[in-house]
């Protein structure tokens, strides 16, 4: 690659080494699932593209997501077994990576997710083994997702079995041409994590009781590798510093006071100890696990560089260079964290994602260009655990890149666009790509739409960034935004527009319930974007993704905060991912928010409202009333001879961020 690096940059493009093995910068595409180069014992070709474009921008070293060494289904099926995998495949794929990029490759193999199975699919036999899937290192260790099943514990048999097909597994990526391994893990509460924990280990026997016992199939793994492949091969451990637990499905927040249940901070010098005298060559670290998951996996919620702190901690203890993920795509943070030793390398997963040219325009300096991730988790984690393919919500063309490629048009089209909201901004920036000649009209003085409203409050600074990236990215491809007009008829007919793309958006809800009129009542847009003064007491009516950040956003100003949800639960978000959904609920209750569910509002009075639930009704004290009941679609219908109309986002159909930017892509990429 030619040399051409910023120079306040430059720190992240140092070469280091892993052992004798050197990466040419400091940057890391770490693990994410779905991006496994194995999958139940097949060829997962659908990652490579991605990786390619990654490495082929610059990224120092990929690690994929973990290749598990047996069916997360319990089926059988071990991954030594996939010998014709490795050996044609995974090399074939490791030879053009070499031969194209200067980007090293580290393969992550998983001993399993033990209590962390998702037992909740309602997956029947002979598909689903239970007794074979079902493990954990001790007897009655309940699921995570399903506390009423319990786990059974790993025989000996099985133990020697998952150390033997992991060692020669990694024989087996040596000769494929990876460049070391990495062990998945001493972390997110993974099945050899349950081990290496006193309160989910109760055995008797060398797995059990002493850390060093409790650490022993991951030691055993190491040095079995290390005798297998030779000193200098380089085998990592993926390691959760701390646990950031309080208990079994106790999750822990930020700032939070708490006693540790799992792994604590100071433990974590003992466990690095054994696992550099075993002879690991790196820590690929952050925290938590699958009892507090927004570690591991950090929603918008969380603060940036959550998990770095413990990871300097760590790493002054260490030998061995240590990296760390956690909302890390700051190339600010993440130069200083470099810079200033904390760490050796940061580790990115879906900012990658997000903007597979990351490290490139780091590398010149081009920062207000890079797509900022959001922390959504809609086209990532959430569709994973939906059972979907893992891309973007603001990048599908991620892990699906011959669906979205952007191709010049073979026919120049007149398209407008009308609504500037993400989606609209999005379509036009599409239509620009391709070499249409496109105009964008907003209605109102600004662009953002109803996403201005969702990126104000002041954690949302993602947000905030995606609208400015937005608006630099049409200023730059020289896109005629037109404010303050609205497409009508006569326009589209003055403009002889071949395409018309309407993301119009959505209009808000009204409850008609007494007293929605009072000056004490607003919705949430304008509670987030006019500044309105609140008092003591509010009640948020409605327990949507919205009401919820809203109230606890109000909360944590010290205000006392009601949601009214007439369902029977809040947060039932079409998509909405669980870690997010999860989080914040932590958040509404270590905030006292107090949430009736199931209730619907009755009337809005002077320093109070009426609810009823069961047929019992009952007054909440209400300062101020904000409602955030949901939209309706607002759809744009003309009929024009001659010319294609086509609708996406809201305007069809309430949705999300993803459903907006995929829809539009859908249009431009693949319609029109």
């Amino acid at each position: 690659m030619a040399e051409n690096i910023s120079s306040k940059y430059a720190p992240l493009f140092t070469p280091f080494k892993i052992g004798k093995l050197e990466v040419p910068n400091r940057i890391i595409l770490c693990a994410m699932g779905g991006t496994a180069p194995i999958i139940d014992n097949e060829f997962n070709s659908n990652c490579v593209k991605f990786f390619m474009n990654c490495a082929k921008n610059g990224v120092g070293l990929i690690i994929p997501g973990l290749s598990i060494l047996t069916d997360k289904w319990g089926r059988p099926g071990w991954l030594d077994e996939a010998v014709d995998v490795f050996r044609g495949p995974l090399k074939d794929f490791m030879s053009q990576l070499h031969e194209e990029t200067d980007t090293k490759f580290i393969l992550q193999l998983g001993a399993g997710m033990g209590r962390g199975l998702r037992a909740n699919f309602g997956i029947t036999l002979p598909y689903f083994n239970y007794e074979r899937a079902m493990v954990a290192p001790s007897d009655g260790m309940p699921n995570v997702f399903a506390p009423e099943m319990k786990h059974r514990a790993l025989t000996k048999d099985e133990i020697h079995k998952l150390v033997d097909v992991m060692i020669n597994s990694a024989a087996l990526a040596q000769e494929a041409g990876c460049d070391g391994v990495e062990i998945h893990a001493i972390h997110e509460g993974y099945l050899l994590d349950q081990f290496a924990m006193s309160n989910f280990n109760f055995r008797t026997d060398e797995y059990g009781g002493s850390l060093e016992n409790r650490l022993r199939i991951s030691t055993d793994m190491i040095r079995g590798i290390k005798k297998a492949c030779g000193a200098d091969y380089p085998v990592l451990m993926r390691y959760s510093t701390a646990s950031k637990t309080a208990g079994i499905n106790k999750s822990v927040l930020p700032g939070q006071d708490y006693v540790e249940y799992g792994r604590s901070l100071e433990e974590s010098i003992s466990v690095v100890r054994l696992l550099e005298e075993a002879g690991i060559d790196a820590l690929d670290t952050d925290n938590g696990t699958y009892d507090s998951w927004h570690w591991a996996h950090p929603p918008t919620y969380m603060p940036e560089a959550c998990n770095l702190p413990e990871a300097a901690y760590i790493k002054y203890y260490s030998h061995v260079p240590v990296f760390v993920s956690g909302k890390m795509g700051n190339p600010d943070t993440a130069l200083k964290a470099v810079e200033s030793g904390a760490i050796d390398a940061v580790a990115l997963a879906r900012p990658l994602l997000t903007d597979n040219e990351w490290v490139k325009k780091v590398r010149e300096g081009r920062i207000d260009d890079i797509r900022p991730c959001i922390g959504c988790h809609n086209g990532c984690f959430g569709r994973l655990t939906r059972g979907l393919n893992v891309s973007c919500a603001l990048n599908p063309a991620s892990l699906q890149e011959d669906k979205y490629a952007i191709r010049p048009a073979e026919t120049k089209k007149k398209v407008i666009v009308a609504g500037g909201g993400v989606g609209g901004m999005e379509a036009a920036r599409l239509c620009k790509l391709r070499g249409f000649d496109v105009a964008l009209y907003e209605a109102s003085d600004h662009l953002g739409g109803s996403f201005r409203a969702a990126a104000a409050p002041d954690f949302k600074d993602d947000d905030k960034k995606l609208l400015k990236w937005y608006e630099k990215q049409l200023k730059d491809l020289g896109v005629p935004v037109h404010m303050n007009t609205p497409v009508t008829e006569e326009l589209i007919k003055a403009e002889k527009a071949d395409v018309v793309i309407v993301t119009t958006g959505s209009a808000k809800k009204r409850i008609p319930v007494p007293g929605f009129d009072r000056d004490n009542v607003c919705d949430a847009k304008e509670y987030l974007l006019d500044g309105i003064e609140l008092g003591d007491n509010v009640v948020v009516v409605g327990g949507g993704l919205t009401g919820c950040e809203v109230a606890n956003e109000i909360a944590e100003k010290g205000k006392k905060v009601s949601i009214v949800e007439v369902q029977s639960d809040i947060l039932q978000v079409p998509d909405l991912c669980t870690v997010n959904s999860n989080m914040l609920r932590d958040m509404l209750a270590f905030n006292n928010v107090d949430v009736y569910a199931g209730t619907g509002l009755k009337e809005i009075c002077d320093g109070y409202v009426t609810v009823k639930k069961d047929g019992e009704e009952k007054t909440i004290k209400a300062d101020n009333v904000i409602m955030a009941v949901g939209f309706n679609p607002t759809p744009l219908k003309y009929d024009i001879p001659g010319v294609e109309f086509y609708a996406a986002g809201d305007c069809v159909e309430i949705g999300n961020l993803l459903t907006a930017v995929w829809g539009v892509s859908d249009i431009v990429l693949n319609k029109i």
